[in-house]
């Protein structure tokens, strides 16, 4: 299966999902809101991917979607140049 741009998010410790069974396995740990629809449909739509009824990029959007509904995506900080160019736009204002 090919691999996908990885996310990490926080559970009860940080993962990393690049694929679609990473995701299968994050979505079989605790989550704050195991009954939320978005988590529901992401399960299904993984379990019909890994049975070759959907595609792996639908199925890890669904998973991604859920994910950033409950709060678990990892927002990267800003880099050194974005944060020197809000210094900068904070300056001109």
């Amino acid at each position: 299966m090919p691999a996908f741009i990885p996310i990490t998010i926080y559970l009860d410790r940080s993962m990393l999902v690049a694929s679609i069974p990473d995701a299968a396995e994050a979505l079989q740990q605790p989550w704050p809101f195991m009954d939320k629809p978005s988590r529901l449909e992401a399960i299904r739509m993984i379990e019909e991917c890994l049975a070759g009824h959907c595609t792996q990029q639908a199925a890890f959007e669904a998973f991604k979607a859920a994910a950033s509904e409950q709060g678990l995506l990892k927002r990267k900080p800003p880099s050194v140049g974005l944060r020197q160019f809000d210094g900068v736009a904070e300056d001109l204002m």
